[in-house]
């Protein structure tokens, strides 16, 4: 199964969006999300503040900012 990380923050209206375009993603493909929220990690929180909600596989952002369910299952298609 393919194995996605979805980087969130605290109090982010697009991480909520997010989570409703991934649902919708995974109603046509399986896959799992791991959630991690940048703030617990001060590196992470550096790196991509300015890019929540970003959504990686194998460490390559597949989306970030404005997450939709289409580019997410041309993604999970190609690969």
């Amino acid at each position: 199964m393919k194995e996605f990380t979805l980087l969130v923050g605290d109090q982010c209206g697009l991480c909520n969006d997010a989570h409703i375009q991934i649902a919708l993603a995974q109603e046509d493909i399986d896959f799992t999300v791991n959630e991690i929220n940048i703030t617990s990690d001060p590196a992470l929180e550096a790196q991509y503040f300015m890019s929540i909600p970003v959504l990686l596989h194998n460490d390559v952002v597949v989306q970030e900012g404005q997450i939709d369910f289409v580019t997410i299952l041309e993604y999970l298609k190609k690969i």
